[in-house]
């Protein structure tokens, strides 16, 4: 999957330590030293955005860490096995047809 130059500059004018990852025919964009709200422990994290379909969601985040301290979640994806790394994500469904930025951050939302 490829993703236009403005796209990948917008999403890094957000959170800057970004790299791309292919792993089981999906592209992922990992996150390194992601912050996230004050309230969230760990406050910071690395993740995966997956900008694809996959598992049923038009597009999923993954997180290094499961996240407590923000608001009750259905953290349905646990100890998924992605880039010889386990990750969690949490059941939070987005629109389709979003840029970069705005997929991680309607993901984030579920943080707040």
């Amino acid at each position: 999957m490829n993703f236009t130059e403005d796209q990948i500059l917008e999403l890094k004018s957000i959170t800057p330590d970004l790299s791309m990852a292919q792993d089981g025919g999906y592209t992922y964009i990992r996150i390194d030293n992601l912050q996230l709200p004050d309230h969230c422990n760990p406050n910071v994290v690395n993740a995966l955005l997956c900008p694809a379909q996959k598992d049923g969601y038009e597009s999923s985040l993954f997180y290094s860490a499961q996240i407590t301290g923000c608001p009750s979640r259905n953290w349905n994806r646990v100890n998924v096995r992605i880039l010889e790394e386990n990750w969690f994500a949490i059941s939070w469904r987005v629109n389709p047809g979003l840029r970069l930025s705005e997929m991680l951050l309607i993901h984030l939302s579920a943080l707040r």
